[in-house]
């Protein structure tokens, strides 16, 4: 497929999966005046009440939602967003990069850069990426080469879902377009193409420059008409592409979750990622009509003082009354009570305040939606921050963790690759020294043993006989490298009080063999003195 060059944008059989990154987005950024855009007004940028708001079925179904429900006319507001989406999102990158994963290769000068790569903050780009995967479905990761950012080296980067075009056969990346918008103004939007392709065994990227609308890619301009896309004019040849320097595509698609439930009968989006928010739509908004339901009992349970109008001191005529809850003393009131409402005193009202209910129904919508995406409700610290074992997390997690486990496969060989792909480029682009090798890619644990409960362990297994001391110092210290290691078992060792053999087995000094026999069995043992 060649780079677009006009029409529909997004392109016309890519329309569902926009659709659903639109409302995804607006859940993940948590705007309310965006959920109500997206919710409210489907089919119009401007404010309006539609038909479909008071109609039966699907449309009519989703207009009902909390978001779905016009703005009241004339009144506050008051709906609220509880952002359990964003947390999910942020929930499931931290599940895999709260602790960077372990880059490794036999190769010294690959070593090195891959410490480098780790140094200019590859795990923050892998979190933020998978964030955005979790919410989006899809994320493409790709090695870039700016000298304003590292002269001498490449960086990866990442690209969200509803910026990129792809072409997917067989569940592989074929070539992916991948668009900005550099310029809003008006309805006119000047949008920035890179479409990475493989023409004849050879790797390139084709930039163009597109001035159009809202809906419509429009009219290709040069690049240097924005300044943004005007130092690419330097890089491309007369047909506007740049060499990779690669036998392959020079992008990495990495899908959030499968099997693709929304389109999976639809060709050319049947294979892309899902979303952890794709079905939880009506759970976010539930969870948001109940915190509103609950913040609007706050607002009605306000003390209030329920006064009969003669009891009122009148400010004049035409000017009203007033009632002054504050003063202590009274005179007498001239005002003759009111015979219509009988002779009421003073009324305290303060309605009830339905925490419980609302907490427990909240407390089921989050645990159901989080249980949709593959997740438990203890993740997000459910069950307070009481202290308990790794073992104790591992079983009230095990949801979490298997979804972890089946990221971790796709991850894992997923950034083996790019990172292979940046080497590459690197090699071919700035003859760098690494040659562009495939790395180990190691996640470490989620959880990790308190200290007490790692040193009681090796101890038993040091009393039984079944580990080394090379073993134990890996296990105290995971992070360290094979010297660090062999430092430390030497010092261990040089520490060592002797050993002296006892009883036919060998018994440390120190307490750790058996114990001494008391001064009769000694005497006992010594033959008697000769006279």
């Amino acid at each position: 497929m060649p780079i677009p060059t006009d029409g529909a944008w997004p392109p016309p059989q890519l329309t569902p999966a926009y659709d659903a990154y639109r409302d995804w987005d607006a859940w993940y950024g948590g705007s309310p005046d965006q959920l109500g855009q997206v919710y409210a007004n489907r089919t119009t940028a401007r404010p309006k009440t539609r038909p479909g708001q008071r109609s039966g079925g699907l449309v009519g179904m989703v207009s009902r939602w909390l978001w779905g429900a016009p703005s009241p006319v004339g009144q506050r507001d008051g709906r609220l967003h509880v952002p359990l989406p964003a947390d999910l999102a942020a929930t499931s990158a931290n599940l895999l990069f709260s602790e960077p994963p372990k880059l490794d290769h036999e190769d010294t000068a690959v070593m090195a850069r891959l410490e480098q790569l780790v140094e200019d903050g590859l795990a923050t780009v892998l979190l933020h990426a998978a964030e955005a995967d979790s919410a989006l479905g899809d994320v493409y990761l790709r090695p870039v080469i700016d000298e304003d950012v590292y002269p001498d080296r490449a960086f990866l980067a990442a690209v969200h879902a509803d910026g990129a075009v792809p072409v997917i056969r067989w569940g592989k990346l074929i070539e992916v377009t991948f668009w900005s918008t550099l310029l809003v103004d008006g309805d006119v939007h000047v949008r920035l193409l890179e479409h990475h392709e493989v023409v004849n065994g050879a790797g390139r990227i084709v930039y163009a420059l597109h001035e159009g609308t809202s809906t419509h890619l429009g009219r290709a301009v040069p690049l240097t008409e924005q300044n943004a896309s005007a130092y690419l004019a330097d890089l491309v040849d007369e047909e506007s592409s740049q060499a990779t320097g690669l036998d392959r595509l020079d992008v990495v698609r990495v899908p959030n979750a499968g099997p693709q439930r929304l389109w999976r009968t639809l060709p050319g989006l049947k294979y892309l990622g899902r979303s952890d928010f794709d079905g939880n739509e009506q759970w976010f908004d539930a969870l948001d009509d109940v915190w509103t339901s609950w913040m609007r009992d706050l607002r009605l349970a306000r003390s209030r003082i329920l006064v009969p109008e003669y009891m009122l001191r009148s400010l004049g005529p035409g000017n009203g009354a007033t009632w002054d809850a504050e003063q202590e003393v009274f005179t007498a009131l001239t005002q003759m009570p009111n015979k219509q409402g009988g002779d009421a005193g003073i009324t305290l009202s303060q309605f009830a305040i339905r925490h419980a209910e609302h907490k427990a129904t909240a407390d089921a919508i989050v645990e159901t939606a989080l249980r949709h995406a593959g997740l438990s409700s203890q993740t997000l610290g459910e069950e307070g921050d009481v202290a308990v074992t790794a073992t104790e997390v591992q079983a009230r997690e095990r949801q979490s963790f298997t979804t972890r486990g089946n990221r971790i496969g796709t991850w894992a060989p997923a950034l083996a690759d790019a990172i292979e792909l940046l080497l590459a480029v690197e090699r071919a682009q700035l003859n760098a020294q690494a040659d562009p090798v495939r790395p180990n890619v190691e996640f470490g644990d989620s959880v990790s043993e308190s200290p007490e409960t790692t040193a009681r362990t090796l101890q038993l297994l040091s009393a039984a006989g079944a580990v080394s001391v090379d073993t134990m110092v890996r296990t105290v210290h995971p992070e360290w490298d094979d010297i660090q290691v062999r430092e430390e078992v030497a010092r261990i060792k040089g520490d060592a009080p002797p050993t002296v053999e006892v009883g036919g087995a060998l018994g440390a000094l120190a307490g750790n063999g058996p114990p001494a026999a008391d001064d009769a069995d000694q005497d006992a043992e010594e033959p008697p003195a000769e006279e």
